[in-house]
């Protein structure tokens, strides 16, 4: 197998490259162009690669990778990014491309700040991956450094920096191409393929023409997409880099602050795209080439064959820029105007949302109440019920006894006279009561359970036979006993 490492450099439309690699997988696989799964990251960029080579120690020098924040590299690993765990990065991708190449299968991985890489770093990523490929080719596109620093000051003010265009120049992992060259010729001089990010200098003057052909492969059948990371105007790029003084986007290394991402997304819906900004006068872009002009021709006739590596001229930039690059009163009322009726949007649809569920709650409690109260009638109902069970209860418990002293008291009242007759007459009366209620429970037992009823339809039977007796011997009978 073959593999091509795609390491930017950044601000040379490696966003749109890494585009253009998600959304063509599956065709380019066909073509035997196997695109890596990426992880936690943007579609198509390979930056777990980059964290499994990365020595951390070498990103704390590195001044554009602690602006940044270190969480951005390490992705969900933090903090405990050990060498075990970016042994197990390169794993997942060394057993994803076994699993799913094969053996003349093309490899491309993509991943600008591979570019940042120190040449400790770049023999590690060696080490690790030519053990599984015959070949590894990298892919460079370099940027003319004045228009790089412009396009960086854009990328970098939305990051939250406070930095001027010129800041730029202390920084060498950016400009100094000679040293990026360096570093990734241990693959190899000849595996190194230079391209110049230079409409003029791309095959068909396109940036994914260019790149599927430096790679190898057709764009015929392949889905283009989008151009990504298009820049906003010059005054909002000024209003945002003052606002960054007082608004940072982290706190610290490790912790980001998410509602400066808010910011930005609101300043790109209200900025004027398009409208060109240079942000650097003629004599300041001399200045830059002339810095970078030594390592510039080193690459030019060491790689490309010719003497100068990049069009020198300069004659598209201002003597001089507006002051603070058009950022009027006006101006940042205008802006500020923007973002507050955003915020005023943001709060009213909270409160709409914070009403809405506020009746529903109310809605839901009304509803509760409505139901306790039920419960609470069923409660009370329920108890009723309990206590007539309970006075029921103990008439059934005592059923016996008061059929005895029911018909006791009837056949005294009946043989007896004078007081004692009355007196067992009131008795008859008393227990009269209990009686029917004890025969009343036996008919609605009977109802729901019938043969429970037995025993007590037999009692009745025999307190049936009682009175008939009663009635024959002693009432018709006269007094006889």
């Amino acid at each position: 197998m073959k593999a091509v490492i795609h390491i930017g450099t950044g601000k040379t439309g490696t966003t749109t490259i890494q585009s253009f690699l998600a959304k063509n997988r599956d065709n380019l696989k066909k073509e035997g162009i196997f695109i890596p799964i990426w992880r936690n990251w943007a579609p198509g960029a390979h930056k777990d690669l980059m964290v499994a080579a990365g020595i951390p120690k070498e990103w704390e020098l590195n001044p554009l990778f602690s602006f940044l924040g270190y969480h951005m590299y390490t992705g969900v690993l933090g903090k405990n990014l050990t060498f075990d765990a970016q042994r197990k990065l390169w794993e997942k991708y060394h057993d994803e491309i076994i699993t799913h190449c094969q053996q003349d299968d093309l490899v491309v991985f993509s991943c600008e700040e591979l570019s940042g890489f120190t040449e400790d770093e770049v023999e590690r990523l060696k080490t690790m991956i030519t053990p599984l490929f015959d070949e590894v080719t990298i892919v460079l596109y370099l940027r003319r450094q004045p228009e790089l620093f412009v396009s960086f000051y854009y990328s970098l003010v939305s990051a939250g920096t406070t930095w001027s265009v010129l800041d730029f120049q202390n920084i060498p992992w950016i400009w100094d191409y000679r040293r990026i060259v360096e570093c990734w010729s241990i693959f190899g001089k000849d595996k190194l393929k230079i391209r110049l990010y230079d409409k003029r200098e791309f095959h068909d003057n396109d940036l994914l023409s260019d790149f599927a052909r430096t790679v190898g492969f057709d764009m015929i059948g392949l889905e283009r997409g989008d151009n990504e990371n298009v820049s906003i105007d010059s005054a909002s790029i000024e209003f945002l880099r003052l606002f960054n003084l007082y608004f940072p986007r982290m706190f610290d290394p490790w912790t980001h602050n998410h509602d400066h991402e808010q910011l930005v997304d609101c300043l790109n819906a209200i900025s004027g795209k398009g409208k060109k900004s240079y942000h650097l006068t003629r004599n300041e872009v001399q200045h830059l080439l002339s810095i970078c002009q030594e390592g510039n021709d080193w690459i030019a006739q060491e790689y490309l064959g010719r003497e100068k590596l990049f069009d020198e001229d300069v004659s598209m930039y201002p003597e001089e820029v507006a002051s603070p690059h058009d950022l009027t009163l006006e101006k940042c009322a205008e802006i500020t105007s923007h973002l507050w009726k955003e915020r005023c949007n943001v709060i009213h649809q909270l409160q709409q949302e914070k009403n809405a569920e506020t009746q529903r709650l109310v809605a839901e409690v009304q509803h509760r109440d409505s139901e306790i109260q039920r419960l609470v009638a069923e409660v009370q109902h329920r108890d009723s019920e309990v206590q007539r069970s309970h006075v029921n209860l103990a008439l059934l418990q005592q059923k016996n006894a008061i059929y005895w002293h029911y018909y006791r008291c009837k056949v005294l009242a009946n043989i007896t006279f004078g007081k004692n007759r009355r007196h067992y007459e009131a008795k008859v009366n008393d227990l009269h009561e209990k009686v029917r209620q004890i025969r009343n429970l036996g008919k609605t037992d009977a109802q729901n359970h019938p043969i429970s009823m037995e025993p007590v339809e037999a009692q009745d039977s025999c307190a049936h036979c009682i009175d008939e007796f009663v009635e024959r011997h002693i009432v018709n009978g006269g007094r006889k006993l």
